[in-house]
């Protein structure tokens, strides 16, 4: 895969998308097919090829060129290498001592460009969102929570720590739901933002076990007549507070799935299930196209859990098969009300 680091300051321009859409941005990467895109401070992800032909030749023209993956600037004479990847003699240091790496340095690398001696690493913290390294002495206190997870200032400054922020994810997680045939009463279903051990406390009284950033519970009552039968449901979803906006997307998009789920008495195995919910998850992160948001979904792809990671890609490769109205109508064949 090729992976060129882009200049990130300076050198903006206005890119035209094939439709005519036009947006003002730096480049910062290029990755395979997709380019990085920064606008308004924060990165972006899109497709190559939904930009006009010159751009894509000035993406091209680019890629011809050797740059530095710390600071993005072209490289014209001597440099360092790691990884693979290159860097200005000095733009090759270390993010805690600020000291230039030098031959036989161990050395760790972020997914945005940090260095940092081995030896330093006691004293850098990563972010539990977007994986990005921080120095813990330039990090204030609240960036690291009780329940022992720790932000980046990016991703804590874009934490959901208030009903009116839960809202507008809400109103991002629900079109696109709509949008695959899966409705919701959203304004039915109760969400409330909740520490790690309230989290864990629940998920233990239902013997749910794991990470858990977020959890559905499900009550319903049945009334039956002799011409009629209604069922009434009441839904708790319980999200970590603090989670920044489009992990929060994630991670509600995930429990919406499960109301869904359970107002159909659609049971199977938590592989089916906790996958099928995580293929929820996925749409709605593939509407977002921050780079914090192909960090999620790499992640998902990626992961080893037995459950949610296996259990993500046996659903995405049958959502492949038959589209969303097939796998809508398997996982209601297996609806089994009381």
């Amino acid at each position: 895969m090729l992976i060129l680091i882009l200049p990130i300051s300076g050198n903006a321009r206005i890119w035209k998308s094939v439709n005519g859409t036009e947006i003002e941005g730096t480049v910062f990467e290029v990755k395979g097919e997709r380019v990085g895109l920064r606008i308004n401070g924060r990165d972006y992800h899109f497709l190559i090829s939904r930009f006009q032909k010159s751009d894509q030749l000035y993406l091209q023209k680019w890629s011809s060129e050797k740059r530095c993956a710390s600071c993005a600037g072209k490289i014209t004479e001597g440099f360092r290498e790691a990884d693979g990847l290159k860097y200005h003699k000095q733009c090759f240091r270390c993010l805690v001592s600020r000291k230039t790496f030098e031959g036989g340095d161990g050395l760790a690398k972020d997914l945005w460009g940090g260095l940092v001696h081995l030896d330093h690493l006691g004293r850098v913290s990563t972010c539990d969102t977007c994986n990005r390294f921080f120095r813990r002495e330039d990090a204030e206190s609240k960036q690291f929570f009780p329940d022992g997870r720790m932000s980046c200032k990016i991703c804590f400054n874009d934490g959901i720590f208030d009903r009116q922020k839960l809202y507008q994810v809400r109103e991002r997680v629900l079109p696109t739901l709509r949008g695959v045939g899966m409705e919701i009463s959203a304004d039915l279903i109760r969400i409330e933002l909740v520490d790690r051990a309230f989290l864990d406390r629940e998920a233990l009284r239902i013997k749910a076990g794991g990470k858990l950033r977020g959890l559905t519970l499900t009550k319903y009552k049945i009334t039956r007549g002799s011409n009629f039968t209604n069922t009434d449901f009441e839904h708790r979803i319980y999200l970590l507070y603090g989670l920044p906006y489009v992990e929060c997307i994630s991670v509600l998009a995930h429990e919406y799935a499960h109301v869904w789920l359970n107002e159909r008495f659609i049971e199977s195995t938590p592989l089916e299930i906790e996958g099928f919910c995580n293929l929820v998850s996925e749409i709605c992160l593939a509407q977002d196209k921050t780079k914090i948001a192909s960090i999620l979904r790499e992640n998902m792809i990626q992961s080893e859990n037995p459950i949610y990671g296996m259990g993500f890609r046996k659903m995405r490769s049958k959502l492949k098969a038959i589209g969303w109205n097939g796998l809508l109508a398997e996982m209601l064949a297996k609806a089994s009300p009381p």
